[in-house]
């Protein structure tokens, strides 16, 4: 499991197949706009000791420059990210693929390498996400302030939005019996 320091703030998705527990955290329907969300965010953040968030996590679903949080944010939306400059130290996108690059032709195309690179330099702030699918238990609520352990290639984008020489590749998860969706293997923690 991963520990982060406080002050941490955590946004749930309903939607989303685990949930996290923070030092602030916030259940979000999928019909919470964009605005509200980052304003939200940023107003905890000014009343955060210290005055601002070391870790910020977004625990949701999501595909490849695409995140699942409320009405969703993609390439089109991470200029609204600016809004937490010098509030956030650290974005976690705890949801699958959103690092990931994909072809044209995918149903799910994008760039996530682009994405989190701009959410990094619009929040001035690092990003850390996965390329690969994430897998846990259905209704699990992780321990206070921890996350599990990512699956797969895992990428750290710098504030300047440049990716860290300390990306960390875990084991992917793959299904291990095709006609049993709940043979997936998967990190043990």
């Amino acid at each position: 499991m991963i520990t982060l320091e406080g002050p941490h703030m955590g946004l749930n998705d309903r939607r989303s197949w685990s949930k996290v527990q923070m030092w602030n955290t916030c259940s979000v329907a999928e019909t919470e706009s964009r605005e509200h969300i980052i304003e939200h965010v940023a107003n905890i953040a000014r009343s955060a000791p210290g005055g601002k968030l070391k870790n910020l996590v977004f625990s949701c679903h999501g595909t490849a420059a695409y995140v699942q949080m409320g009405l969703s944010f993609d390439r089109s939306h991470t200029s609204m990210f600016r809004a937490w400059t010098g509030l956030v130290e650290k974005i976690w996108f705890h949801c699958c693929s959103v690092a990931r690059i994909t072809t044209p032709n995918s149903p799910t195309a994008g760039d996530g390498n682009l994405f989190c690179s701009e959410v990094a330099r619009a929040a001035g702030c690092y990003v850390v996400a996965s390329t690969e699918t994430q897998v846990g238990a259905s209704g699990r609520v992780l321990p206070y302030g921890r996350l599990d352990t990512f699956e797969g290639l895992v990428l750290v984008y710098g504030p300047n939005g440049g990716v860290m020489p300390d990306a960390n590749r875990h084991p992917s998860t793959y299904l291990r019996n095709p006609s049993d969706p709940g043979s997936w293997a998967q990190n043990p923690d």
